[in-house]
């Protein structure tokens, strides 16, 4: 293993204290457009701001496949969650943050005030601890970073860390009270420093949740509450040295298609069998207004399934009446189009939308590890949120005027088109917060409140994602405004928040492991989800925590293994400290962890 060393010259030698990795830090650190060779304790702060977004964006990408808010293309757990997992997360802790917050503090002096630094860097040291401790248990914290005594550093307790972290969030707090920003510059919000003790209550609240203390989640006071206490990465639209564009952006507004395949599950949740037509026929409860903003279909009708036409002139009834079409299976783009309906999936509502879904949308479904076929043009991409890209603005339902409806649905992705590239990468938004509340309402035994709750997160949910429409310059004006339209969204709301009370607070399984009825929790776990697209960490501790919803998509694999309670140790880690032993399995429990299990998983 190579000792790799970062030099930080504030007023001490910080790489004395670094605690060691194996992993790729040292192309990590070629890569970081920052290099700290001066004795700049406000450039510390920024590298530590940049290695804690990068963190988090591995967390949310992960806990978004769990959720089955983005594909987890591998058929089998354990091979998907292995020692790779948090790797990035593992590396930017310890290798990084750590030894920078350990010299911000010893910088930190009556005649040099870092009380902001400190402030804001141990927030951040605080929520990945939590978060690291969320997804592997037991960590190593007290002897972390101090290899000269501890040249094998031991793993702590994981309730121990979690307390530990709760601990430095008040001394956060301490810091931040009354300090000022300096010359420093803040990447999320701008020196507020009020936002910032919002946010280290917020992760107080959230731990609780974790833990089952629900009467301090819904009494929590000075928490995120509003859009504009939101804390996030905002992306720009520059395209070279360096790239600041959203990712999700980069792969999939290319010369070459998209390259990111969306979830099937969650695009049939949102747009329902038949799109904008469904309420207008009765047929079904008003869809969901974010879908457009999610989803950009680049074709009318997905190999396997049905698309929607409008006979424009009448030439088979009366002018304007909308038909269904449903179309034959193409080998070369959809593989699995071809292929009989996996047997665990019969019988299912799994098995109409296992390979494609209806009106366009094209993604892929869970476990799903086919290789790449040429649907670049084809598959759905990411629209507006969070990624900055195009509006979905076409019709649900293709103008047939004689033609046959075409393969394509006449917007196709392309370099810099839509928004630029210019969103987000969610952390932690009021809407989640909501959700919070709602989620401990629903387990203390209060419906009528966890319904209110409910409510509040799915309206400012829609709110901030439909503001992202806004990116788009060129969209389509009225189908927009449709989206928008504030009756549409009560309805939806209404209904929405009708079928939770409605529903019973439990209900049994079916033959085939499916509820017979959603139940409460079933309802709000699919609410809650779909308000997590984009960022999705929270989604692998919900899952984990309730057991719900129990409507998720099963995996293609009939046996994928056991679904992960815990992920393995990053393999470099592993094989340099003796003192970790990696784990045979995925069963390991967290602490707060009672091992309730959902069984589409």
């Amino acid at each position: 293993m190579k000792n790799i060393y970062k030099l930080l010259i504030l007023t001490l030698v910080a790489s004395g204290t670094m605690f060691y990795s194996c992993e790729t830090i040292e192309l990590e650190k070629l890569e970081n457009p920052i290099a700290l060779t001066t004795a700049d304790p406000d450039l510390v702060l920024n590298r530590i701001q940049i290695d804690f977004r990068g963190a988090m964006s591995e967390l949310n990408f992960e806990g978004s496949t769990t959720g089955r808010l983005l594909v987890m293309g591998t058929r089998n757990y354990f091979q998907r969650y292995g020692s790779g997992t948090v790797s990035t997360t593992w590396n930017n802790f310890y290798a990084d943050m750590l030894p920078d917050i350990a010299a911000i503090e010893a910088a930190n002096s009556a005649d040099n005030d870092l009380s902001f630094h400190l402030g804001v860097a141990k927030t951040m040291q605080a929520t990945i601890m939590l978060n690291l401790v969320d997804w592997l248990g037991d960590i190593v914290y007290s002897e972390a970073n101090n290899p000269g005594e501890f040249p094998s550093p031991a793993l702590d307790d994981d309730a121990q860390v979690y307390a530990d972290a709760l601990a430095l969030l008040e001394e956060a707090k301490g810091y931040l009270n009354g300090a000022s920003a300096g010359t420093a510059t803040d990447f999320y919000y701008g020196g507020d420093t009020s936002k910032w003790i919002k946010f280290a209550n917020t992760m107080i609240m959230r731990s609780n949740l974790a833990q089952g203390n629900y009467g301090a989640v819904t009494s929590a006071t000075n928490v995120i509450s509003t859009t504009a206490d939101d804390l996030q990465w905002s992306h720009g639209t520059q395209d070279l040295s360096p790239d600041t564009r959203h990712p999700d952006y980069v792969t999939d507004y290319r010369s070459d298609g998209a390259g990111i395949y969306q979830s099937n599950w969650l695009m049939n949740l949102m747009a329902g069998d038949y799109g904008d037509f469904g309420p207008a026929v009765g047929i079904r409860p008003e869809v969901d207004p974010r879908r457009r903003f999610y989803f950009y279909r680049q074709n009318w009708r997905t190999p396997g399934s049905y698309a929607l036409y409008t006979d424009v002139n009448g030439l088979f009834g009366a002018p304007g009446t909308t038909y269904l079409s449903n179309g034959d299976g193409n080998g070369e783009t959809l593989q699995c189009s071809l292929q009989n309906v996996p047997t665990h999936l019969e019988f299912t509502p799994d098995e109409d939308i296992w390979c494609s879904v209806q009106i366009g949308y094209w993604g892929r479904s869970h476990g799903n590890d086919e290789g790449t076929p040429p649907d670049g043009f084809t598959r759905t991409a990411t629209s507006v949120y969070p990624s900055g890209g195009k509006f979905d603005g076409r019709e649900d339902a293709f103008p047939y005027v004689g033609e046959s409806i075409g393969g394509t649905y006449g917007q196709q992705v392309g370099v810099n088109e839509g928004g630029g590239g210019a969103g987000i990468e969610p952390i932690m938004l009021a809407s989640f917060v909501d959700f919070y509340r709602a989620e401990a309402y629903l387990a203390s035994g209060n419906p009528a409140m966890a319904a209110s709750a409910m409510e509040d997160g799915m309206r400012r949910s829609i709110a901030k994602v439909q503001s992202f429409g806004s990116l788009d310059g060129s969209a389509n004006s009225a189908t927009m405004a449709s989206a928008m339209d504030a009756g549409r969204i009560d309805t939806f709301v209404a209904q929405t928040i009708a079928a939770f009370n409605a529903a019973p607070a439990t209900s049994a399984l079916d033959g085939f492991g499916w509820p017979v009825e959603k139940d409460k929790m079933d309802i709000l776990g699919e609410q809650m989800l779909v308000a997590q697209f984009g960022a999705g960490n929270d989604a692998f501790n919900f899952v984990r925590r309730t057991g719900h919803p129990r409507t998720l998509a099963r995996s293609l694999e009939e046996t994928p293994g056991n679904f992960p309670r815990s992920v393995l140790y990053p393999a470099g880690e592993v094989s340099s400290n003796p003192s970790i032993d990696q784990k045979t399995d995925l069963a390991t429990q967290v602490f707060w962890d009672s091992g309730v299990t959902n069984p589409a998983n």
